[in-house]
């Protein structure tokens, strides 16, 4: 066997040339790459740039210009930060010039963090912690025409976003075509959380769009709507408090508000503050509107009515929501004026509630008052023209409940606004000058509900105390050609329904003047401590009837000396006015009548006691008959002249008169029956009920005292 041969050199522990040749090599890749990765991110930017530039202009064939000041990205935060866009129209036309309105937008920065990468490459929902825009300002000639039925999630090249923050800050914009933007918004800003934009967010119903919750504030917004101009200082809506409120919002006509109407109503507002609390907003984006309260304060309006009757509320909003409700409304300190009708009522410190409003679905039932379960109105100070312009009608303060169905006025009058000569004069004939006062009226058992669906008061009783009526009229003017409507037959026979059970007037004073052709001296006569009781006022076919009258009964004191009742009976449907009344005076001085017939008439009661005088009397409207029972004694008269004299020639007409017409005493002698006088008296038809009603009485007076039935006929008709 041959040894083995054993080598003489020492061994070494150093690895191979080629593994030292691999390391290096790879040191220098990654450096390389390093340095590609590098190269590739710097050109990143404005490649990306560049793009957004070529894909705004490709998208709309030219139309629109896009220009980013600069743009940075960041793999390491997946961000993007965009500053100084803007995007301008090109004045070069295209085939969507129709479709792409003009757009001058300018945005000063814009910021996304948090950007979903591997789901974005993937085409699955793409996360987005937040994007911020700042500083924008945009005019918008008119709104981009859109597919009907295109929504916003189904035209994503992704499956959907999901962008946890967004904000929206320092808008300035103008929406319209011209110099003159139909909306100017001063400054506005907008956030949004968890926006979900997807087929399962727009489903979701808890969400206002895609978005959790969205907050936002407006100022100085101004809105040219048909013949109006909108101005708003301030709004804000948070859906997460769900509460909406505006400050100052202002509404001008581009005509004033007079009496000239158009065919549209002319609008001037002056809103301080509207505040809506309890706003479901998630449900407004699918046409549902609800809320809890709705509250306006101060709010001063006035209004032209148009010509043509506008559209109803529900028929107005029906287009735009399938439901509207409301569960209170409040208005605090109004102010309300109506032109382009004659009555031109002004009211001053309104206030109003109602409950469960509820405009659509409209109900088919009615069981609401103007959409609402229940209103309650109050006023101040309100006026209003009566017979205009002759009259003005005011009160201090209106309440009116329809849950007990009531109203309530305080400080009622009635007031001319002008003299009696000139009231005469601009009428050109006799007319009654009133003046009415009434402390309180009160209506119980109103029905509102019968007013607004059926057109008809009905109202269970109106009391009235303390009433005080004054009336003027000058004998010098011709009679009103025209025939009454104070008549029982005219009152049944109103454009509309009427139903009150009972209606009081308590503790009233009349006091009426007249100035006679003959004499410059009016004459007077008052009825104090009047009480009145009216039942069943109705001209209701179902009321109102032979077997079924209006009843009344009356009492009070002639001149404060004389107590006097009166009873009526009147079937208001009756077309011939035919209606009885009965009444007593009780003992007073006849001389009591001398302030009213010595200026009129020129006669004197020189002396003459009435123990009591009864009549009973049928009325029509041909004329009034009836009889007299007038209990007298020691009846003496006076012949006047112009001077109210009684002159020489009067002096012996007066002997004639008392000596051969005149009964002096009814009876006669003591044990004799009363002598009845006849009443007969023709009905002219320009004069009330209430000149007939007077005729009858003098024409008993009259022949109770001897005068000649015919002779006291004619008197009873002389004016």
């Amino acid at each position: 066997m041959f040894p083995t041969a054993v080598s003489s050199e020492p061994a070494t522990s150093s690895p191979p040339p080629r593994n030292v040749h691999w390391g290096r090599w790879v040191l220098a890749v990654l450096l390389l790459l390093g340095l590609a990765v590098g190269l590739a991110l710097q050109q990143l930017d404005p490649w990306l740039r560049r793009k957004l530039e070529q894909q705004v202009t490709t998208a709309s064939h030219g139309r629109y210009q896009l220009r980013i000041g600069h743009l940075h990205t960041s793999l390491r935060s997946r961000s993007l930060t965009l500053g100084h866009v803007w995007l301008r129209t090109t004045t070069s036309s295209t085939p969507d010039s129709a479709r792409l309105p003009r757009v001058r937008l300018a945005v000063g920065r814009v910021e996304v963090a948090g950007v979903g990468l591997l789901a974005l490459l993937r085409r699955g929902v793409v996360p987005i912690d937040r994007i911020a825009i700042d500083s924008v300002a945009l005019q918008l000639a008119s709104l981009p025409k859109t597919k009907q039925g295109s929504k916003l999630h189904e035209q994503l090249p992704v499956a959907g976003v999901r962008v946890g923050q967004f904000w929206l800050r320092q808008v300035r914009g103008a929406y319209g075509p011209g110099p003159q933007p139909m909306v100017q918004l001063g400054q506005g800003q907008l956030s949004a959380q968890d926006i979900w934009i997807s087929a399962a967010g727009a489903a979701d119903s808890q969400r206002v769009g895609y978005a959790a919750a969205v907050a936002g504030q407006v100022r100085g917004l101004a809105v040219q709507v048909p013949g109006h101009k909108v101005k708003l200082v301030r709004g804000a809506f948070t859906s997460a408090q769900q509460l909406l409120t505006l400050d100052s919002v202002v509404v001008h006509p581009t005509q004033p508000i007079n009496n000239q109407r158009g065919k549209t109503a002319r609008i001037s507002l002056v809103l301080p503050r509207l505040q809506l609390t309890g706003v479901r907003a998630a449900q407004l984006t699918r046409q549902h509107f609800r809320a809890d309260i709705l509250r306006i304060t101060a709010p001063r309006l006035a209004l032209t009515v148009p010509t043509v009757k506008p559209p109803s509320l529900h028929v107005l909003l029906a287009p735009y929501l399938r439901e509207c409700r409301l569960k209170h409304l409040e208005v605090v300190g109004g102010a309300l004026r109506v032109a382009g009708i004659e009555q031109a009522p002004v009211a001053a410190n309104v206030r109003a509630w109602a409950t469960n409003i509820q405009v659509l679905p409209r109900q088919t039932t009615r069981t609401a008052i103007y959409y609402a379960q229940a209103w309650s109105v109050r006023t101040g100070r309100a006026t209003l023209n009566l017979d205009a312009p002759y009259y003005n009608l005011s009160w201090q303060q209106l309440q009116a409940d329809t849950r007990p169905g009531t109203l309530r006025l305080t400080g009622l009058r009635v007031v001319p606004t002008l003299s009696v000569v000139a009231l005469a004069r601009s009428k050109g004939h006799q007319a009654a000058h009133l003046k009415l006062q009434i402390p309180e009226l009160r209506m119980a058992g109103v029905d509102y509900r019968a007013a607004q669906y059926n057109r008809v008061v009905q109202v269970t009783s109106i009391t009235v105390p303390s009433a005080q009526l004054y009336t003027n009229s000058d004998g010098r003017f011709p009679i009103n050609p025209s025939i009454s409507v104070v008549t029982p037959e005219a009152l049944g026979q109103v454009p509309f329904q009427f139903d009150v059970r009972v209606v009081r007037f308590q503790h009233g004073t009349i006091q009426m003047t007249y100035r006679a052709p003959r004499d410059p001296v009016p004459g007077t006569l008052s009825i104090n401590r009047l009480a009145i009781t009216l039942r069943n006022v109705s001209n209701n076919p179902k009321r109102m009837g032979p077997g079924s009258p209006l009843v009344g009964s009356a009492s009070g004191w002639l001149s404060n000396r004389c107590y006097a009742t009166l009873a009526l009976r009147a079937n208001l449907l009756d077309r011939s006015g035919a209606h009885t009344l009965q009444g007593t005076f009780q003992q007073t001085p006849l001389a009591i009548l001398n302030p009213m017939i010595v200026p009129t008439r020129g006669i004197a009661i020189k002396s003459g006691t009435v123990e009591q005088i009864r009549f009973a009397m049928q009325l029509n409207r041909a004329a009034v008959r009836g009889t007299m029972w007038a209990r007298y004694s020691d009846l003496k008269l006076q012949l006047l002249n112009q001077q109210e004299r009684p002159g020489f020639l009067k002096r012996i007409e007066t002997s004639l008169v008392n000596g051969i017409f005149l009964r002096d005493n009814n009876p006669r002698k003591p044990g004799q029956p009363v002598k009845p006088g006849p009443i007969v008296s023709a009905r002219e038809r320009r004069f009330s009920v209430f000149s007939l009603w007077r005729q009858g009485l003098v024409s008993g007076m009259l022949t109770s005292a001897g005068v000649p039935l015919p002779l006291a006929k004619k008197l009873s008709e002389s004016q």
